[in-house]
């Protein structure tokens, strides 16, 4: 899966997603940097009740 973040193209290295209920998913995404190192992203994210779409919070 690839992210174009500010002309910066972000491939993430693994991806899961685990759905947690009808409203909840997150996203667990391993991601290498320029010095050839590992992070791990999560992302929460959830469909909202009063309005159409989706909120996002993001863990680097």
């Amino acid at each position: 899966m690839a992210y174009d973040n500010n002309d910066k193209k972000m491939e993430s290295v693994y991806s899961k997603r685990i759905r947690a209920g009808k409203r909840r998913t997150y996203f667990f995404d391993v991601r290498e940097t320029r010095g050839n190192d590992y992070y791990l992203t999560i992302t929460e994210s959830r469909k909202r009740f009063d309005s159409e779409g989706y909120d996002r919070h993001k863990i680097f």
